[in-house]
C-alpha cells in the first residue's frame, strides 16, 4: 500500500510540474504560474540564496529547465557550486527536489528550450548571453493535502539518482596551447571530428584577483570543454609561456573534496617537479599541480561544473 501511495504522489507531482512548463500567461501575470523557487549557494558567503525563476521545460520530477543569463548572479553561483534545490509550493502541496544543474549553451539545445516570451529579453536563441540551466533531480520530498483523495495528508521521500561520494576522482585530459591558439584548435577539431563544444570561458570572464592575464590575453581561452564521441576533453590557452610544442597534454583529476586533492598531491609530490601546492584559486576551492617523478604533468582540483 505504501508503494502505491508513493507512486500516486509522484504521478500527481509529475502532472502538476508538467502543467507549469511552457507557461506564458497574459498581462501582469505573464509567466507567474510557471514560477519555481530555486535555491543556490552564494559564491561569496556560502549561504543559500533563493529566487523565483520561470520554468521552461520539464519531465515531471525527473528534470526541469529554466532560462539563464550568462552574466547573472545565478550563473556565478552555479559556476562555483552546481548543487541546487527547487520547490513548488502552495497551501495544498509542497514538492521539493534536490539535485545538480548543468548548463546548456549549444544552439540546438537552446532552441529546444526556447519560448517566444523570452524574445523581449534576449531577441532569439542565438543570443550568446542566453543559456539554459537544466536541473537534474537526485532526491525528492512530495507532500499533498487530503483534498487529493489520498485519505490523509501524505508525504513521501525518495531517491532518483545515487548521491554518495565517488570512490575515485573523475579523469579528464586537458590540451594546453601557446600563443592563444586554443580557439583555432577548437574550430579545427569541430571540422575534423564533429566535436561538440559544451562550455567555453575566456580570461576576460574570470576574476582578475584570482586569474592573472595581460590586456593582449583577455580573449584567450581560460577553460573550454569539448566532447568527441563520448570522451570529454578540456582545452585552454597558456599565459605562463611555459608550454612547449609537443608537451601540450596534462592529466586532470576532479575530486569531491579539498582533502582528496591534498592527499593525492602529498603522495605524488615525492620526487616531483613544477610543484604548485594546494590552494584556493577562486574558481576552485582547492587546486594543485605538479609533474610527477615519471615526467607526467598532473592538475588536481575540486570542480563543481561550469
Amino acid at each position: 500500500m505504501a508503494e502505491q501511495v508513493q507512486q500516486k504522489l509522484i504521478a500527481r507531482a509529475n502532472e502538476l510540474i508538467n502543467s507549469k512548463k511552457d507557461y506564458i500567461g497574459e498581462g501582469i501575470n505573464e509567466g507567474m504560474d510557471g514560477y519555481v523557487v530555486l535555491s543556490l549557494i552564494d559564491e561569496k558567503n556560502g549561504y543559500p540564496v533563493s529566487s523565483a525563476v520561470t520554468l521552461s521545460k520539464a519531465d515531471g520530477i525527473n528534470w526541469l529547465s529554466f532560462i539563464g543569463d550568462e552574466e547573472s548572479n545565478k550563473a556565478k553561483r552555479i559556476a562555483k557550486c552546481n548543487k541546487a534545490c527547487v520547490c513548488f509550493a502552495s497551501n495544498e502541496y509542497n514538492i521539493t527536489l534536490v539535485g545538480r544543474i548543468e548548463k546548456i549553451t549549444d544552439l540546438e539545445g537552446k532552441k529546444q528550450h526556447w519560448q517566444e516570451v523570452f524574445t523581449k529579453h534576449y531577441g532569439g536563441p542565438e543570443n550568446p548571453e542566453y543559456c539554459i540551466w537544466k536541473f537534474n533531480t537526485e532526491t525528492y520530498n512530495i507532500f499533498f493535502a487530503d483534498k487529493y483523495n489520498l485519505d490523509d495528508d501524505v508525504e513521501v521521500r525518495g531517491t532518483l539518482k545515487e548521491t554518495e561520494k565517488k570512490t575515485a576522482p573523475n579523469f579528464e585530459p586537458i590540451l594546453i596551447y601557446s600563443n592563444g591558439q586554443c580557439a583555432k584548435a577548437i574550430e579545427l577539431y569541430k571540422k575534423a571530428f564533429g566535436a561538440e563544444v559544451t562550455a567555453l570561458h575566456r580570461y576576460s570572464e574570470e576574476d582578475p584577483k584570482t586569474v592573472q592575464y595581460s590586456e593582449g590575453e583577455k580573449d584567450f581561452i581560460f577553460n573550454a570543454q569539448m566532447k568527441i564521441g563520448e570522451q570529454t576533453i578540456l582545452l585552454c590557452d597558456d599565459t605562463t609561456n611555459n608550454t612547449k610544442i609537443g608537451n601540450h597534454l596534462q592529466m586532470v583529476l576532479e575530486f569531491d573534496t579539498d582533502d582528496g586533492v591534498k592527499a593525492a598531491y602529498n603522495i605524488l609530490a615525492e620526487g616531483a617537479t613544477d610543484l604548485l601546492p594546494p590552494h584556493d584559486a577562486g574558481y576552485s576551492s582547492c587546486v594543485a599541480g605538479l609533474t610527477d617523478v615519471y615526467g607526467i604533468p598532473w592538475q588536481l582540483m575540486v570542480w563543481h561544473g561550469y
